[in-house]
C-alpha cells in the first residue's frame, strides 16, 4: 500500500473505536511509517518497534491508539516551562515529546524535572547534534535533546 492508502486504512480502523495494530515484514516500510507520522502529528499515541525475525528481515510493529492523548513541543528561546507544564496537566494527555537545542536545553530539563515530580516518567531520551552548514561552508553544531515523557499516574490519585 502507498501512504494515502495506509492513512485511509488506519483511519477506518480508528473510527471503529479499535486501535490500529499491525506487523509487517514488507520491504517497503516507508509508506507505513509516513502514514504513522500523520497520526503522530494528529496527536495519537504512536508506537513503532523494529525487531529481528528468523527470516533475516526486520519486522515493523505499529500500534496507534484511538484517543488523541499525545502532545509534542519543539521549544524556542521565548517559551517558559510553565506553559508546557500547564498543557501537560490535562488528564487526557498520556505522552509528551519535548525537544530543544542550544540554551533551550535548560528549559527542556526544567519541564522534565517538574514532570518527574508529578507522576510522569521518561520513556526515552535522545541527545544528538543538529549540524547546519552556512553559506561560507562553515559548520555550526547545535546540541539537541529529545525527551519522551509518559504519564505514570496523576499525583491526585495517589
Amino acid at each position: 500500500m502507498q501512504k494515502k492508502e495506509w492513512v485511509a486504512h488506519i483511519q477506518l480502523i480508528l473510527d471503529s473505536g479499535q486501535p490500529f495494530v499491525h506487523s509487517t515484514l514488507d520491504q517497503d516500510k516507508a509508506s507505513l511509517l509516513f502514514a504513522c507520522d500523520i497520526f503522530r502529528r494528529r496527536k495519537h499515541d504512536v508506537h513503532i518497534q523494529l525487531t529481528p525475525s528468523e527470516t533475516g528481515y526486520v519486522v515493523l510493529n505499529v500500534c496507534i491508539s484511538v484517543q488523541k492523548t499525545a502532545l509534542e513541543f519543539t521549544l524556542r528561546r521565548d517559551q517558559r516551562p510553565e506553559s508546557i507544564i500547564n498543557c501537560m496537566c490535562h488528564p487526557a494527555i498520556r505522552v509528551v515529546t519535548i525537544r530543544g537545542c542550544g540554551t533551550v536545553l535548560n528549559t527542556v530539563c526544567r519541564v522534565v524535572e517538574a514532570a518527574l515530580h508529578s507522576g510522569w516518567f521518561i520513556e526515552k531520551n535522545v541527545l544528538n547534534t543538529l549540524t547546519q552548514t552556512s553559506q561560507d561552508n562553515t559548520k555550526q553544531r547545535n546540541t539537541t535533546l529529545l525527551v519522551v515523557l509518559r504519564r505514570g499516574s496523576n499525583m491526585g490519585s495517589i
